[in-house]
């Protein structure tokens, strides 16, 4: 079997209804769960397997979000079930807090829930109905996705990240459907979880279902539509331009003057990524504005532990609490029109960081870290 078929004990394409062992949501998403809740149920089936985290916009920037947010309180209480606020990105808190331990099959009310694939679950993003249809009934129905096989060779280079990784496979399956199909890793998977994690999320962009690596107990001989190998120390630092994530360019072919820089989000914003950011910025001033996004406290108390937040505040750098910050655009750092900004996160659609009429490029934590230094989008293979 492929690790969908043997998570879900199916073969791809059975339609299956399975007991789901997490289900959380955020601020972002929980407004029209209630809505749709109300509609057919009375009662949330798992409360004590439910959790919603504020973590989208928060604190609340307007009286509106405000609002909604104080609705999403009183239903949490109605039902008995946990809100996490102001502790970080929901996929980030939900493995530092236990919540994962034993699940083998999980949804999110978030298009990146197959970041915790990168712990071997099975785990997607779904829609406000589909998700207040499982909080009702505990379980929820599947069609078990096709899979594609990513083999992966050797080690990513001295100035290269996982990132860079995803960028480049991005770019290999440009031209093939993902709909509807999981992504499994394979091979030389010695990264740290944080990068792993980055894998996982970013798997999401290939427009696949769900990704999951390979914790060493999975066969991997199932039937795979295709297969792919990557040798690792082939990847050189990469770009994606405006506006899709899989317009993917090599970082020394990309000349761009940048207004703004941010570091962090669910892809991007875990404790490896700001320790080899604040490599590169110790002793160095930025000349862009650069934000830093912790994606939880933990990742943030961690910072100020190993001095990595004072490193980058005194190259100039702003410290945003833990969240998913203005990766989509609502608040804490909203770019204007005209200006461009090289991002860590996962999607540079117009529109997507505030004016439709920015550029968003994206690149890993160490181009950032470089570019930010020096103005423009930069090869860190030149600058380091």
């Amino acid at each position: 079997m492929t690790i969908a078929e043997e998570l879900l004990n199916a073969k791809a394409g059975d339609a299956v209804i399975r007991e789901v062992d997490l289900i959380y949501a955020h601020d972002g998403t929980m407004p029209l769960i209630i809505e749709a809740f109300r509609k057919t149920f009375t009662k949330v089936r798992k409360p004590d397997r439910t959790f919603i985290f504020f973590d989208h916009v928060y604190p609340a920037p307007t009286v509106k979000m405000a609002n909604l947010q104080r609705e999403i309180r009183k239903f949490a209480r109605e039902q008995g079930i946990k809100i996490f606020e102001g502790y970080g990105i929901s996929h980030q808190v939900v493995v530092e807090e236990g919540l994962l331990d034993g699940a083998k099959i999980v949804i999110g009310a978030d298009s990146h829930t197959p970041t915790l694939g990168a712990f071997g679950v099975f785990a997607i993003g779904m829609g406000a109905t589909d998700t207040a249809v499982a909080l009702g009934l505990g379980k929820t129905w599947f069609r078990v996705p096709e899979s594609v096989k990513v083999n992966l060779e050797g080690r990513l280079g001295k100035n290269v990240m996982a990132m860079n990784l995803m960028l480049h496979l991005i770019g290999l399956l440009r031209d093939f459907d993902m709909n509807y199909k999981a992504l499994e890793f394979f091979g030389s998977l010695d990264f740290p979880i944080d990068e792993k994690m980055t894998i996982a999320n970013f798997s999401v962009e290939t427009n696949a279902k769900t990704a999951i690596l390979d914790d060493g107990t999975f066969s991997g001989e199932g039937e795979y539509l295709r297969e792919i190998t990557i040798e690792l120390d082939q990847i050189e630092p990469l770009v994606a331009l405006p506006h899709h994530p899989n317009n993917v360019e090599r970082a020394e072919n990309v000349k761009r003057k940048i207004d703004q820089v941010f570091i962090g989000s669910c892809t991007n914003g875990r404790i490896e990524h700001f320790r080899r950011v604040a490599k590169i910025l110790e002793g160095e001033e930025v000349s862009v504005r650069t934000f830093i996004g912790p994606a939880s406290r933990r990742v943030y108390f961690q910072m100020i532990e190993e001095g990595i937040a004072q490193t980058l505040s005194e190259a100039g750098a702003i410290i945003l609490p833990p969240g998913c910050g203005p990766c989509l655009g609502r608040h804490m750092g909203v770019v204007g029109d005209g200006e461009v900004i090289l991002s860590t996160t996962n999607r540079n659609f117009k529109g997507r960081m505030g004016s439709p009429n920015a550029e968003i490029y994206l690149a890993s934590p160490v181009t950032a870290a470089v570019s930010a230094i020096y103005g423009e989008i930069t090869n860190p293979e030149d600058a380091l």
